[in-house]
């Protein structure tokens, strides 16, 4: 790492609540691989833009935030690692590093735990680096997204779509339709809880598609409310 600083981590999360639970799986990567967080930009020396897709207008917000940051980096002593994360990293690949020179990672939706050693060489290396390739097995069971709430949550419960409507880019920015486990989804919510979480938000592009090792969406609403009945 550039002369032993500590590096911190600023996200700025565009778009929808499934983008909100990525950027709390993201914090948590970070923070098990010994980054800090920071929700102030001028600290950090690692800047995510995690994005969304789905609306031009979206994406428009995106490029001129690109811009804008840009202009910190130049001005900063500091290296400082730019990376575009998400579904617009997903949809538009290698092209957005012709966007702007000072763009340094590209990471698609299923690639988040490739960030450390993604970031490790950007540092060391001072190599760019895209990985964006899908994988329709990765749901990120095991971890535990940040929550910054202390009212409510979401969790994502499914990932994925496989309904390829005409007007929506999902299945190709975020792969093929995967549910998680029951017993990882019961696990989450009692951390929530026990964390005095009041509201939780169950996520997926088609929650009512839900279905893993054949308990669909109403037995794990089932297998829910029995866990937690004595709340």
């Amino acid at each position: 790492m550039q002369n032993n600083i500590k590096h911190s981590v600023y996200i700025e999360t565009y778009g929808c609540q499934m983008n909100i639970n990525d950027t709390g799986i993201i914090h948590r990567i970070m923070l098990d691989n010994n980054y800090s967080l920071t929700d102030n930009i001028s600290e950090a020396t690692i800047i995510f833009i995690n994005t969304c897709a789905v609306r031009e207008h979206a994406e428009r917000r995106v490029y001129n935030r690109i811009i804008t940051i840009s202009h910190l980096i130049k001005k900063s002593k500091y290296k400082i690692i730019l990376g575009i994360l998400g579904c617009m990293a997903e949809r538009l690949k290698e092209n957005l590093f012709s966007f702007n020179p000072f763009i340094d990672l590209i990471v698609g939706p299923d690639e988040y735990k490739k960030l450390p050693t993604l970031i490790e060489n950007c540092f060391e290396k001072y190599l760019k680096d895209i990985a964006v390739s899908s994988n329709n097995l990765e749901d990120y069971g095991d971890i535990i997204p940040v929550n910054k709430s202390s009212i409510s949550s979401f969790i994502s419960i499914m990932r994925g779509c496989n309904n390829f409507c005409s007007y929506c880019v999902v299945p190709y920015t975020r792969g093929r339709e995967r549910s998680r486990s029951n017993l990882s989804i019961i696990k989450e919510i009692e951390y929530l809880v026990s964390n005095s979480i009041k509201e939780i938000y169950l996520l997926g592009q088609n929650v009512n598609s839900y279905s893993f090792n054949e308990i669909d969406f109403s037995q794990l609403l089932g297998n829910i409310a029995k866990n937690f009945s004595n709340i």
